[in-house]
């Protein structure tokens, strides 16, 4: 059937569904029929969540969830009997930018009075995976194993103020003067290894093929990093109320750094997943298909950023408390000529917030794609997604430091591959 070279064009582009989750390895490549197969794509994402209110204060605050793109490259080589598949993906990550909320930040924390302006991380992944297989009467059975190294990366910046040591004079009430800075850092988490492992039966004859796919926790526990306080604003003192009265020429340039140090991050850890996904033909030249990924997010309660300046650790604490994450897809792949044939699927992602955070509600989508095989050694994929994301809240009481909804939200994908068999 054409249209089981397609079987995973619908279903794809729910891979960056829950939590931090952004792309899975290409280890479709190892059922490809030459010897030799590669296969390159990049998938592009507009998250579109913002918040709709913040601490009771509601407003057009923007979107904070920023697009992003996952590049995707795999190269498969084997036989009847013997395969292996290197792969390379963006596997976790996210970019968030609030400086359209209410004062340009987010609230601060309960322990300090820095608040997050950008946040961004995500995780490399380079893999081999291998397969060996056995055919008999029945079909071709299939045990899935290899390893892949992992990295972690981090950038945020936040703001604050501190004070500058120096007070106004006796006759203006002697009140000390404060600094607004941003604190930038930048960290990093060496490559650490993880395993794949699982099992799949083929059957050509009806185009059946069922596959479990495990992949095993990473964790990130060695980290280095830099990070910089930089002047960011005019001084100022409190005046009666607690407002900011600027004082003129009492600061530094805009940009002026005032410490380095070194950054740090608590101990971060890449959940484990098991991926189950099937096709079947149902029909002359037509395809079910169907994909089932359970991912052990509850393992993320909080990340923990610090930075060291003159032997003094400041740490921001960001709050998840994260539940498990279960994605369903269910679709039809149609072969409509011997070139070209198409798929559609919905899907369904559980949200994994609990009320520490509010970004991953429930998630409902419908996807499509279709592919253009032109001869034997080349085939072309497009597709596309619309996502509607459910409403939810965050509140103090669940572990937040503060309390924010957000509404309705759209969720829009699109993908594009090219594979060249040799």
């Amino acid at each position: 059937m054409a249209c089981a070279a397609i079987a995973s064009v619908a279903l794809t582009t729910t891979a960056f569904a829950g939590g931090f989750q952004r792309g899975t390895a290409d280890t479709d490549i190892l059922y490809e029929s030459g010897p030799v197969s590669m296969r390159t794509g990049l998938i592009y994402v507009n998250p579109m969540r913002g918040f709709d209110s913040i601490n009771g204060q509601s407003g057009d605050f923007g979107d904070y969830a920023q697009a992003y793109n996952i590049p995707t490259y795999a190269v498969g080589f084997g036989g009847e009997n013997f395969g292996c598949a290197g792969t390379y993906i963006i596997s976790f990550a996210a970019d968030s930018d609030y400086t359209g909320s209410p004062g340009g930040a987010l609230p601060p924390g309960p322990t300090a009075q820095s608040r997050t302006l950008v946040n961004e991380f995500d995780s490399n992944e380079f893999g081999m995976t291998c397969r060996a297989s056995y055919t008999s009467d029945m079909g071709r059975f299939s045990l899935l194993g290899g390893v892949f190294a992992e990295d972690f990366n981090f950038e945020g910046s936040s703001a604050s103020f501190v004070p500058t040591g120096r007070s106004t004079p006796p006759s203006l009430g002697s009140l000390p003067i404060f600094l607004p800075v941003q604190t930038t850092v930048e960290t990093r988490g060496d490559y650490e290894f993880g395993y794949r492992i699982g099992a799949a039966f083929e059957k050509p004859e009806i185009a059946l093929r069922a596959q479990v796919l495990y992949r095993s926790e990473v964790t990130h526990n060695t980290f280095t990093g830099t990070g910089t306080v930089a002047a960011s604003g005019d001084a100022f003192v409190f005046g009666p109320g607690g407002q900011q009265v600027v004082i003129p020429n009492a600061a530094p340039p805009v940009g002026t750094p005032l410490a380095v140090g070194t950054s740090g991050f608590n101990e971060v850890t890449s959940p484990q997943s098991l991926y189950v996904n099937g096709q079947t033909g149902i029909a002359e030249g037509t395809l079910l298909l169907a994909s089932f990924r359970w991912t052990d997010w509850s393992t993320n309660k909080s990340a923990i950023s610090s930075i060291t300046t003159g032997g003094v650790t400041r740490s921001s604490v960001s709050p998840y408390n994260w539940r498990d994450g279960y994605t369903a897809s269910i679709g039809i792949g149609r072969a409509f000529t011997d070139e070209i044939a198409g798929a559609v699927s919905i899907g369904y992602d559980r949200g994994v917030s609990t009320g520490s955070e509010t970004t991953y509600t429930d998630l409902y989508t419908v996807a499509g794609g279709v592919s253009f095989k032109a001869n034997k050694w080349s085939e072309i994929r497009v597709g596309g997604l619309v996502g509607y994301w459910t409403d939810g809240a965050q509140s103090i009481s669940d572990g937040a430091y503060f309390n924010g909804t957000v509404g309705d939200d759209v969720v829009l994908a699109g993908n594009a591959s090219i594979k060249l068999n040799f």
